[in-house]
């Protein structure tokens, strides 16, 4: 999966960029396309807004914008309660994983 340079696309990610800032802070970065936030625990939006001393609705509307946008991805596990991934805009896909394999051996 091949994103644009979300800072590149600040205009139309407004100030979600906070949100996506402090979600990239507690995501371990994996070699795959979603990267699971929080390693996998559900998380709500009061806990973002606790954390970066704004609203609820503040951040329902900033994580919805991610969403849109495909920066990122949620499954609502419990009532307020959402598992989240994050996108990876410099996971290797199968092609280049294969382009950038160290050669083993030579041929004759």
């Amino acid at each position: 999966m091949t994103l644009p340079d979300i800072l590149g696309c600040r205009q139309s990610v407004g100030t979600a960029l906070y949100l996506w800032e402090f979600i990239l802070c507690q995501t371990k970065v994996i070699d795959e396309p979603w990267m699971s936030v929080a390693g996998g625990m559900a998380i709500t939006d009061e806990q973002f807004a606790f954390r970066l001393d704004t609203t609820a609705a503040t951040i329902k509307r900033w994580r919805t914008r991610l969403e849109q946008l495909g920066y990122l991805r949620t499954e609502l596990v419990r009532r307020r309660y959402r598992k989240m991934w994050l996108a990876n805009a410099y996971a290797s896909s199968p092609e280049q994983t294969l382009l950038t394999a160290p050669v083993v051996g030579t041929v004759n």
